[in-house]
């Protein structure tokens, strides 16, 4: 009895390449990203950041003009674009990465998924760019919508001899929602894979989230800001040092965006690469 007469037919259809895998990944990771209800609640969230910074913004140059301080109002968009993505990493991107990022690769880890994922077409390198993309878009499209938001409103409210450097404030700002997305992506989807226990990864993320930076605010307190290197130890002083540079907010800290910038792309690489041993060891039955 031949294969054609147990009822199996041969498949006839077009074959997609083995490309088409990498956004099949996307798609997937993105659907079950937003069925995390930490996400949800990041999405509801992400509205106040930007729409508080825009009454700030507006209502500090509705009373400067009245004073005719108007001239003092020419960084004022900087500095509400500044603090709205100082509001959106604590209270949105935290919450993305700890719901749909940090257990990512544990919750396959449990289920055993990777013996479905790799006895299929789809290789190491192709799933974690699903993963990692998924949650990097979902960062993006929030902290990029709330800071459009900001700089519209900044280019419109300011003088009308300051309105082009506004509006160029979209530059920096696109830059740095880049940055901010694929840091974080990367970096809670690589501790996603340090053991199979979500609650374990989770955990972790929420320790290094928040430790690092409670620790490095309270010495550089004690200090009177003459000690802030232990930023460097911190997710959220990388990049607020990255920040302040795009920005131009003016600090007195010796710490400076070329100390950050080269340590996030090493976590980042040294991460992913973690990542990508641990799955490629995946045991997969073929």
């Amino acid at each position: 009895m031949t294969i054609r007469d147990l009822g199996y037919k041969p498949y006839e259809g077009a074959r997609l390449p083995p490309s088409n895998n990498s956004w099949v990944m996307l798609r997937q990771g993105l659907a079950r990203a937003w069925g995390s209800w930490l996400v949800k609640i990041a999405v509801f969230l992400s509205i106040f950041p930007p729409l508080i910074a825009c009454l700030a913004l507006g209502a500090g140059r509705y009373f400067a003009a009245q004073m005719g301080q108007a001239e003092e109002t020419v960084d004022m968009g900087s500095s509400a674009l500044r603090e709205m993505f100082r509001y959106e990493t604590w209270l949105v991107v935290s919450l993305v990465t700890l719901g749909a990022g940090a257990a990512a690769i544990a919750e396959d880890l449990t289920f055993k998924a990777f013996q479905f994922y790799f006895s299929k077409p789809v290789t190491p390198v192709q799933y974690l760019a699903g993963r990692v993309s998924a949650i990097a878009i979902l960062i993006f499209a929030m902290t990029f919508l709330g800071g459009l938001f900001v700089v519209l409103i900044s280019g419109v409210t300011a003088q009308p001899e300051n309105r082009a450097e506004d509006f160029l404030l979209l530059a920096p700002m696109v830059v740095y929602a880049l940055v901010l997305s694929v840091f974080m992506a990367s970096a809670s989807v690589a501790v996603s894979c340090v053991s199979p226990s979500r609650a374990l990864t989770m955990s972790a993320w929420g320790l290094l989230f928040v430790v690092p930076h409670a620790i490095a605010s309270i010495v550089d307190t004690i200090a009177n800001g003459e000690f802030p290197w232990l930023y460097l130890a911190s997710f959220t002083g990388l990049l607020g040092t990255v920040a302040d540079a795009l920005f131009k907010v003016e600090g007195e800290s010796d710490l400076q965006w070329f100390h950050a910038a080269p340590i996030l792309v090493a976590i980042a690489a040294l991460g992913l690469f973690g990542a990508h041993e641990r799955l490629r060891r995946a045991e997969v039955i073929k």
